[in-house]
């Protein structure tokens, strides 16, 4: 079973699966695996999403390659027990595992998690649920656990914020060592990626060792020695104001990588606490503090705004009307462009006359590029993402500009948001192309099931199906209207339980033998449903269905008409009166098809008028949400009543209309009417 798995272009992946001797392991081999669990591992290795199913009674281990991706070095652990495999966070991981063994679903939101992947004890935060699953046999065997790692958002978050503090001590007229005192209590509430913290300032007593060397501007000294803590040296731009520079030394966490957003982190703390000491060395000074703060203030404002307005983007050209937004005030730039590699050609988005469209060629490299040697200032940098450039934001000047660190750090964090946009809507199209391919693949699946309506002579009939809002699946609902070989007109709604494959399989198999039952026995409603529920048995026929079997005919010596019906637990037929009354068919249902084969049947009789209306249903034209089914019922009948004086198509499309668009569950909809003249001849569908 192991090598039909959809593992795609997950070759790595299939690899793994095939070396675990899965015979050693308390699942077996996988061609004994129940299909709920196949179903459920097909299902995560067709997602990019991070998913984990572990099974049995020692929680065995499944996953597709995005989960594989976010446990690093733990991957392969395919077959293992997760205690095994996460024994570092187990203690916190355990009672979530046994809730939903229990039934309960779990679900948090950026729950921190110590996790050993990367060959140290990292930090880490993820978003998930835990649902449990059941076997073939309906009990909870075991729990899927769907992933979203967030653990960047929450550094990011808390750094913001505290970024956020350390610039409002800005606003603070005091003597920059008591400034520096205030910024310490700041700097020392973010223990997670600061675990000491000191500022190296003249006339200030130090609490951590000096740097070993001198610093450059912007530069990061790390020490870091086997069984000492890790320490972290940056210099403080101009920290008193003059030319003497103080330094930011930390000891830093054990358990975040000292990656570039941690370095970046250090130098954006670095820069924050300078300017407050700078703005506070003089009154001069103070007023450029209060320029300084509102500045730092709108940047912030903006390049938060600019991250928060990147997730509605829909498109490419989204994402440029986002930075034109904000960026352009942000470094006060006086055009921007938004170079987008398309199939490794680079497409320029905004104007191409730009003088920074011609620079963002040149940043594809990977590093940014400054062209200063015209008129004015261009420059453009790269949009990178974890393992490769897709494109490059470019920003003009008319008059000439020199970058400061800050505008580069800036223009890091508008990049490293506008990678991650684009790289988003680019997903978001992609998903919308196969949701859009397998719905209208499913849709045509399912109607080729279904087949037209004959028109009888007598009898004006037509048929709707109406596939779910939200599900790009195949279903089990069906209508059917077929003549007997005596000429009885046989009218049949049904719906198979499930929303799959496997219900449009078993639909067809229902469908096919009503169909047979009624043409070849020419016997009442009940006695064919009585029939089916047997076949089914006989036949292997493994599913539930409700249905409504119905005939209609003359009855002798009257312009009347006879409905007679079986009802096996679905909703009821609806009689739509010429005079625009409407009488629902109330009867105690059968039992569903399929649950008992000997079970005795009943037959209900109904007379119908000339010009009367018989409309049947499948249930997702009438359930609602936050509604009863007796609510849903009532409905219908003041609805269709209204449309007495239409034709049964029309009346098939007017309440599907009410419907299409939010429907829960696939909809099927049968209407016919006994003309009140007859046709001159009987019309049967191909």
């Amino acid at each position: 079973m192991v090598f039909s798995l959809p593992f795609g272009s997950a070759a790595d992946l299939r690899s793994a699966y095939e070396a675990v001797d899965w015979s050693a392991t308390s699942l077996g081999t996988p061609d004994d695996w129940p299909r709920t669990l196949r179903r459920a591992l097909e299902l995560a290795l067709e997602t990019r999403f991070p998913v984990l199913i572990v099974w049995g009674p020692d929680l065995t281990m499944l996953y597709n390659q995005a989960y594989a991706d976010s446990i690093g070095r733990k991957h392969p652990a395919l077959g293992r027990p997760v205690h095994e495999v996460f024994a570092e966070t187990w203690a916190e991981l355990e009672p979530l595992f046994a809730r939903a063994m229990t039934g309960d679903a779990v679900w948090f939101t950026d729950m921190p998690v110590m996790m050993d992947r990367s060959g140290f004890l990292e930090e880490t935060f993820f978003t998930f649920s835990y649902s449990p699953v059941r076997d073939d046999r309906g009990d909870i065997a075991g729990v899927v656990d769907i992933a979203a790692e967030t653990t960047r958002q929450v550094q990011d978050h808390r750094r913001l914020e505290l970024l956020s503090r350390l610039g409002d001590l800005a606003t603070e007229l005091q003597p920059p060592l008591e400034l520096a005192k205030r910024a310490l209590d700041v700097l020392t509430t973010l223990p997670a990626d600061l675990r000491a913290v000191d500022l190296q300032l003249p006339g200030h007593e130090s609490t951590l060792p000096p740097p070993p060397s001198v610093l450059s501007p912007r530069q990061v000294l790390v020490q870091d020695e086997p069984g000492a803590p890790r320490l972290a040296w940056v210099r403080i731009p101009a920290a008193l104001g003059g030319e003497s520079a103080g330094v930011l030394a930390a000891v830093l966490s054990d358990h975040i990588a000292l990656d570039a957003t941690y370095r970046d982190f250090l130098r954006l703390v670095a820069a924050t606490v300078g300017d407050a000491l700078s703005a506070a060395a003089s009154y001069e000074a103070e007023r450029r503090r209060a320029d300084l703060q509102q500045w730092q203030a709108r940047r912030l404002a903006g390049l938060v705004a600019v991250a928060q307005a990147m997730p509605d983007a829909q498109d490419e050209h989204d994402v440029l009307q986002v930075l034109g937004r904000g960026a352009v005030g942000l470094l006060e730039a006086d055009g921007i462009v938004l170079g987008v590699l398309q199939d490794r050609n680079l497409q320029v988005l905004g104007d191409v006359d730009d003088p920074a469209a011609a620079a963002l060629a040149g940043a594809l490299g990977g590093a940014p590029v400054v062209r200063d040697d015209g008129p004015g200032t261009s420059v453009a940098w790269p949009l990178r993402l974890t393992d490769r450039v897709v494109g490059a934001l470019g920003l003009s000047w008319r008059r000439d500009r020199v970058l400061t660190a800050e505008d580069d750090d800036l223009l890091n964090a508008l990049a490293a948001s506008t990678a991650q946009a684009l790289d988003r809507v680019r997903a978001l199209r992609s998903e919308r192309k196969a949701a859009a391919a397998v719905r209208s693949l499913a849709e045509t699946l399912q109607r080729s099931l279904l087949t037209s309506a004959p028109l009888p002579q007598h009898l004006e009939i037509a048929v709707r199906y109406l596939p779910a809002a939200e599900h790009a699946q195949v279903g089990g609902d069906w209508h059917d209207a077929f003549l007997t070989a005596s000429g009885t007109t046989c009218l049949v709604i049904g719906d198979v339980t499930g929303h799959d494959q496997d219900a449009a399989a078993a639909m067809g198999q229902v469908r096919n033998l009503l169909r047979g039952i009624g043409y070849s026995l020419e016997v009442s409603p009940a006695a064919a449903l009585a029939a089916l529920d047997r076949a089914m048995r006989d036949l292997g026929v493994g599913a539930l269905a409700t249905g409504v079997l119905a005939t209609i005919e003359p009855l002798d010596g009257s312009q009347d008409w006879r409905l007679r019906w079986s009802n096996a637990g679905h909703p009821p037929p609806l009689v739509v009166s010429p005079d625009g009354s409407s009488q629902l068919l109330r009867t105690r249902p059968d039992l569903l098809l399929g649950l008992e084969a000997e079970f005795v049947r009943a037959d209900h009789v109904h007379g119908l008028p000339p010009g009367a209306t018989v409309l049947l249903y499948t249930d997702g034209l009438v359930e609602r949400r936050g509604a009863s089914l007796d609510d849903g019922l009532q409905w219908l009948a003041d609805t269709a009543a209204g449309f007495a004086d239409r034709s049964p198509a029309e009346i098939c499309d007017a309440v599907l209309e009410h419907v299409a668009g939010h429907a829960e569950d696939d909809v099927a909809v049968l209407a016919v009417r006994v003309r009140p003249e007859p046709l001159d001849e009987v019309v049967i569908p191909s």
